[in-house]
């Protein structure tokens, strides 16, 4: 058996986010609340939710705080 399906954290490939969600990402890693980053990026809650949810997928992220800690580890926040 191989391990071909491993998760991406585990695949060791560099992770891309789209530039709307590195900007949710850095308004959550600012302490901003869903509705606050949509304020502050024109955009709705609804919006910034999908937004958060594609970024943490695809950082394989679980939290809010887990995918921060692991967009700075990719070098993508400061």
């Amino acid at each position: 058996a191989g391990a071909t399906g491993a998760p991406p954290a585990e695949r060791n490939l560099p992770v891309s986010l789209a530039p709307r969600e590195l900007d949710v990402l850095t308004c959550i890693a600012s302490g901003a609340t869903n509705a606050a980053a949509a304020e502050l990026l024109g955009l709705r809650p609804e919006t910034v939710k999908g937004y958060l949810r594609s970024s943490m997928r695809k950082l394989g992220a679980h939290t809010r705080l887990e995918a921060v800690v692991a967009a700075r580890r990719e070098g993508l926040l400061p």
